[in-house]
C-alpha cells in the first residue's frame, strides 16, 4: 500500500487537502471520488515519509491517544455520527501522518467495518482499547467506553511522570558526578602525574589506584567504550531470549522488586474493574488485563489464574496461590467482591490502593535515593582529591621534619 497526499474540490467547490492509502495513483483517485472529492494534484510520499509513518502508527503516545479518544467521545455524545466525528477531527491536523491514521479508520468504517475493526486497520493493536470499543459497540455503551479508554490512558501516563519525576533529580546528580570523575581523570590528574614522577615519589596505594583508573581513562578508552557497549548488547539479547527469567529476577530486587510488582498488579486490576463494569464477562476481561502486564513471569501467573477460573475456581484462593506477595488488603477486597457480587468496584478499590502504595513507596525510595546519591559522589570525588593529595602531604611531612 502507498500513501499519497492529494489536493483537489469537493461537490460544494470547497479546497480539499489530507492524504490518502491506495495500492496505486489511480486507486487513490478513485477512493477520492468515491468520497467527493475531485483530485488536482497527487503525489505519493517517499520512502522515508511512510518508514516515519510506520513508526508513529505503532508508537501513540498515551496521552495522544486520550486525546483522541474523549475528544471522540465528546463528539458523539453531541450526536455528530462516527464517520462526521473522525472527519472533522482530520480537519483539525495538520500532520500527514496523523491524517492518514484518521483516513485509514474513516475508510474502514465506509467499507461497513465496525470501529474496532477499523482501529486495528489503522494500526492500534492494543487488546485493551479494542475491548472496550468492541463492547462498547455490542451494548449500546460507546461514548462511555471511549471516555473510559481516556481514563485508564490518562492515569497510565500519570503514574509514568511519577516514576520519572522521582528518578530526574538523582539521575541528573549522578550523570554530572560521572562527567566530573571523567573531566578529572583524564585532564587533571595526567597533569599532576608528571610532577610525582619527576620527584619520584613513593605512592601509596589509594594514590596508585587512582592513577590507574585515570591512565585507563586516556590510553584505554576505545576499549571501555566497546566494553560498554558489549554489556548493553548481551543485556538486550538476554532480554529477549531470557526474558521471563530476567522479570522473575526482577522481581526479587529488594524493594525495587515489590515496587515493580505493584505497579503492574495494580494496572491490571485496574483494567480488569474497567472492563468489568464495561459488562465485559470475567474470562474475557482478564484475557485482555492480563496483556497491560509488561513483566513475563507475573503474566505467567496470571494466565495460570485465568485457566483454573474458567475451571470455575474462586478468585481470591487462585490470587493468594499464585502471587503470595499481594498485600492483605488487595486479597480481602477480592474475596469481598466476589462475595458480594460486586467485583468491579472493588478490584477498582483494590487498585486504588495499590496505587496509595506505589506512591509512597516511591516517595520514600526518594527521600533516600537523593542523599545517597549525595553520599555516593561525595565519596567518589572525596576518594579521588584524599589520594591526589596524600603523596604532597607526605612531602610537607617530611620537609617540617
Amino acid at each position: 500500500m502507498g500513501v499519497f497526499t492529494y489536493k483537489g474540490y469537493d461537490r460544494e467547490g470547497k479546497e480539499q487537502r489530507g492524504v490518502v492509502e491506495a495500492s496505486s495513483r489511480s486507486s487513490a483517485v478513485s477512493i477520492l471520488k468515491s468520497k467527493g472529492i475531485f483530485p488536482y494534484e497527487i503525489k505519493e510520499v517517499v520512502t522515508k515519509k511512510k518508514f516515519s509513518f510506520s513508526l508513529f502508527r505503532h508508537s501513540f503516545s498515551n496521552q495522544e491517544l486520550a486525546i483522541f479518544f474523549r475528544t471522540l467521545a465528546t463528539l458523539l455524545d453531541a450526536g455528530i455520527s462516527l464517520v462526521e466525528a473522525i472527519e472533522s477531527l482530520s480537519e483539525e491536523v495538520k500532520e500527514d501522518r496523523k491524517k492518514l491514521f484518521l483516513s485509514t479508520v474513516v475508510n474502514s468504517l465506509r467499507e461497513g467495518k465496525n470501529l474496532s475493526e477499523s482501529l486495528r486497520e489503522a494500526g492500534i493493536k492494543d487488546p485493551i482499547i479494542v475491548s472496550f470499543v468492541s463492547s462498547g459497540e455490542k451494548g449500546g455503551t460507546l461514548v462511555q467506553n471511549l471516555e473510559v479508554i481516556a481514563s485508564i490512558l490518562e492515569k497510565r501516563e500519570e503514574m509514568k511522570s511519577i516514576l520519572i519525576n522521582a528518578l530526574i533529580y538523582p539521575v541528573v546528580l549522578l550523570t554530572v558526578a560521572i562527567g566530573v570523575v571523567i573531566f578529572m581523570m583524564v585532564t587533571v590528574i595526567p597533569k599532576i602525574v608528571s610532577i610525582y614522577t619527576s620527584m619520584k615519589l613513593a605512592l601509596p596505594l589509594s594514590t596508585k589506584i587512582t592513577l590507574a583508573i585515570s591512565n585507563g581513562f586516556v590510553h584505554y578508552y576505545p576499549v571501555i567504550l566497546l566494553s560498554i557497549l558489549l554489556i548493553v548488547l548481551i543485556f538486550l539479547l538476554l532480554e529477549k531470549k531470557e526474558k521471563e527469567k530476567l522479570d522473575k529476577l526482577k522481581l526479587q530486587i529488594p524493594v525495587f522488586g515489590r515496587l515493580i510488582l505493584y505497579i503492574e498488579l495494580q494496572r491490571f486490576l485496574e483494567t480488569l474493574s474497567s472492563l468489568l463494569r464495561a459488562g465485559v464477562p470475567i474470562v474475557d476481561a482478564m484475557t485482555s488485563a492480563i496483556y497491560t502486564v509488561k513483566n513475563d513471569n507475573l503474566r505467567d501467573k496470571l494466565f495460570r489464574i485465568h485457566e483454573e477460573l474458567k475451571k470455575g475456581k474462586s478468585l481470591v484462593n487462585l490470587f493468594s496461590r499464585e502471587i503470595k506477595e499481594l498485600p492483605v488488603v488487595v486479597l480481602q477486597l477480592i474475596k469481598a467482591g466476589e462475595q458480594s457480587g460486586n467485583l468491579a468496584t472493588l478490584l477498582l478499590k483494590a487498585s486504588n490502593f495499590l496505587r496509595t502504595e506505589v506512591e509512597v513507596r516511591i516517595k520514600n525510595l526518594t527521600s533516600l535515593l537523593e542523599p545517597a546519591t549525595m553520599l555516593l559522589v561525595g565519596l567518589i570525588v572525596g576518594f579521588i582529591v584524599f589520594s591526589l593529595l596524600l603523596p604532597i602531604v607526605g612531602i610537607s611531612t617530611i620537609n617540617s621534619m
